[in-house]
């Protein structure tokens, strides 16, 4: 008798289980897309509160801008790939994953350490670590209009390309309006001293790139020498 209430007692026990994995599940995508979609578009409407409270209160979240980022990045090879013929001048045999992962990733890190050294010099209250996550949350409307650009592009004309163009410059223009309300808030600058801190930022960027450059070239220089050095004793000796 007890082994029959046993099966019923079990079976009971894995729905419930079922039942609460669902859930977790959900919650889990439901605070995902919060976090990376809803929010930073709330911050977009509302950029003086939206910004105080990610910065205040905390509300930001690495995470989420890392995702953000991601979800970026996916969209840029999505793009590449499978944008429609009006619009994609990219050669399919010339794709490459790590290079868009790179332009993808590198401009936010670099302009995110450019304007935390520039606005350290000018009085800046906002942290690296708040910078990057604010530059991340602010690609969320590029982001946005780049996949509904994928898809117009596979069944708009080559007369309504156009509107495809239009849209990713508003897209850019709002991750543009987002950046400098997140510039004004985080540093609490007024708006001439954040178009100044723009402009170095801008200029310390490009020498951080610029530096990068050297380096890269001189250690390509360096492991060309010491591979050529290495083939040379290999032949003569061994």
């Amino acid at each position: 008798m007890d082994e029959e209430n046993e099966v019923p007692d079990e079976a009971e026990e894995e729905k419930k289980t079922k039942k609460f994995n669902i859930a977790v599940v959900g919650r889990a995508i439901k605070k995902f897309f919060y976090e990376t979609i809803v929010y930073p578009m709330y911050i977009l409407t509302h950029p003086i509160q939206g910004f105080t409270e990610f910065k205040n209160e905390k509300k930001a979240k690495m995470w989420a801008a890392i995702s953000i980022l991601v979800l970026y990045v996916l969209m840029e090879i999505f793009a590449y790939q499978y944008e429609g013929i009006i619009t994609n001048k990219n050669n399919p045999e010339k794709f490459n994953s790590l290079q868009i992962i790179i332009y993808g990733v590198i401009p936010p890190v670099v302009l995110a350490i450019a304007n935390w050294s520039v606005t350290t010099l000018l009085d800046g209250k906002g942290r690296m670590k708040e910078i990057f996550m604010m530059i991340c949350y602010s690609l969320v409307p590029t982001m946005l209009i780049g996949y509904l650009n994928i898809l117009l592009s596979n069944v708009l004309t080559l007369d309504e390309a156009q509107f495809i163009t239009l849209l990713n410059i508003i897209g850019w223009v709002l991750t543009g309006f987002m950046v400098f309300m997140g510039l004004v808030v985080i540093h609490e600058y007024g708006m001439g001293k954040t178009l100044w801190s723009i402009i170095l930022t801008i200029l310390a960027a490009l020498i951080i790139a610029f530096i990068a450059l050297l380096i890269f070239d001189l250690a390509q220089q360096i492991y060309g020498f010491v591979y050529s050095l290495y083939k040379e004793i290999t032949t003569r000796y061994f």
